[in-house]
């Protein structure tokens, strides 16, 4: 029996060592891939140092930030087709017309976003329309599709398997029989189920001018890799129609139709204008990383039409990522605190920033920049609404007011600035937006937008429930343990 003995305290002492080793292996990797994010490396370490079996399998699953690999790969594919289509005729002549519609400065916050983003610039002569709701959304985007001459361009984080996600593919698909070029594009985490139940495999068959292609492929092994996101959601119709927001391609985004907890609230944008031919190329360079097309074959669908003037809005779009205006959305809303005169209003879903952002918003506050934030009160991540929560009090003691949205969940993001400019897209205010995922926003400056925006958020004032100071002073130990530990996941979230 002894021997039996012997054998076991050698097979549990090799499985010690594995797993020690793999947690040395992970504790590298962290410090390798992670070590410009503070907090983010620290939380890592000690979760694999206090409890290795499961740190090593959670930061395997979730936690590997992705940059060397994927966030390189993108890196170099973005690099690689700007490299080739910089030369085209085609690309020589559309940045040739649109020359005369940029603008460079006019206010502190044009400027700091000019220098901090020199890949970017603001593009004026547009209208922007703004959409409540897929119920005002869905349609418009639907007018433009059955519209189109040439081509349509798609790209969403969620594509769902319901009755909205099959009728707009159904009529991208009657269109391509039609002979108009269709490109769609889809996270292959947000549409996970619509990607595991073969959604995508029903359309297009037999149809060349009919394409749907994942940002990234997922497999058993890496469909629970939450970095590395592409968050985006852009439509663009003959190069000359663009929506964007926040609004993905799910039955949800109808309230009317998903009446209660399952439904959801958001804004989107429809705009036209030289603008759209960024918001074109903007998809032209995803989906030469995602299908592996040759330049040529994409600048043959590329339509960048005449450029023309069709409104008084100035927008700057920022492709926020890895390899491309990395940090971008951050970079936005540290401008709006640094720069910002008299107010900020935000509206975020997942309101979850990092140390240095509410210190930011602290001291803007106490210059007296009226600084409003405006939340959901039902998230549909309970883990995130706790996490929020926990940044209350510093907030509301140092003059920023916090407002909690009444009835279903809101999803929309924007920000309006001293009532002069704008950020709307697909970015939340959060890290995972800020660092981890690629998102579209854009910067807009025009009266006609920023007033529309300006009552919009009104509006969400007026049904959200403010927060005072004796409601988080009342609250119970239970619960502010509850927040605080949600809030160490902040990194993550």
């Amino acid at each position: 029996m002894q021997w039996l003995e012997h054998v076991e305290v050698v097979v549990y002492g090799s499985w010690i060592l594995v797993l020690l080793l793999a947690a040395v292996v992970c504790a590298l990797d962290v410090l390798r891939n992670q070590g410009d994010e503070p907090q983010r490396t620290s939380l890592w370490l000690t979760v694999i140092i206090a409890f290795p079996a499961f740190g090593v399998i959670l930061y395997l699953l979730t936690g590997r930030s992705r940059k060397a690999s994927m966030g390189r790969r993108v890196a170099d594919s973005a690099s690689d087709f700007i490299a080739k289509i910089k030369a085209h005729p085609k690309l020589e002549e559309y940045y040739s017309r649109l020359q005369r519609f940029i603008v460079r400065g006019g206010s502190v916050s044009a400027t700091t976003l000019d220098r901090t983003m020199p890949e970017t610039c603001s593009v004026h002569g547009n209208s922007v329309k703004l959409l409540r709701d897929g119920t005002a959304a869905y349609p418009a985007m639907l007018d433009a599709i059955n519209s189109a001459r040439r081509s349509i361009l798609l790209q969403s984080f969620i594509i769902a398997d319901d009755e909205i996600g099959h009728y707009i593919l159904k009529t991208l698909e009657d269109r391509a029989r039609e002979g108009i070029d269709v490109k769609i594009l889809y996270d292959s985490f947000g549409s996970f189920f619509s990607s595991f139940y073969r959604m995508f495999n029903k359309y297009g068959r037999g149809i060349d001018n009919f394409k749907i292609r994942p940002f990234s492929l997922m497999n058993s092994l890496t469909r629970w890799r939450f970095q590395m996101r592409n968050h985006r959601k852009l439509l663009v119709v003959d190069g000359r129609i663009g929506f964007l927001g926040g609004v993905n391609i799910s039955e949800e985004n109808v309230p009317v139709r998903r009446k209660g907890e399952s439904a959801i609230h958001d804004l989107h944008c429809r705009m036209e204008g030289p603008v759209v031919g960024e918001l074109e190329m903007s998809f032209l360079r995803d989906w030469f990383y995602a299908a592996q097309e040759s330049e040529e074959n994409i600048l043959k669908a590329a339509l960048l039409p005449p450029v023309a003037p069709r409104g008084d809005c100035a927008i700057r779009v920022v492709c926020s990522g890895w390899g491309q205006c990395y940090e971008g959305s951050e970079k936005v809303f540290y401008t709006a605190v640094s720069t910002a005169v008299k107010s900020i209003w935000i509206i975020s879903p997942y309101f979850v920033p990092d140390t240095p952002f509410i210190m930011a918003l602290r001291m803007a506050a106490a210059r007296g920049v009226d600084i409003r934030v405006i939340v959901p009160l039902n998230n549909n991540h309970f883990y995130v609404k706790l996490a929020s929560r926990s940044f209350y009090e510093s907030l509301l003691e140092d003059g920023v007011r916090i407002f909690e949205r009444r009835g279903v969940f809101v999803h929309a993001k924007a920000m309006l600035v001293d009532s002069e400019w704008a950020l709307v897209g697909s970015s939340n205010c959060d890290v995972r937006s800020f660092r981890l995922n690629f998102e579209l926003d854009t910067v807009i400056r025009g009266e006609s937008f920023i007033q529309q925006l300006k009552t919009e958020l009104e509006g969400e004032l007026a049904a959200s429930d403010e927060v005072t100071l004796e409601q988080i002073y009342a609250k119970k130990g239970a619960v502010r343990a509850a927040e605080n530990l949600c809030a160490l996941l902040t990194p993550l979230l």
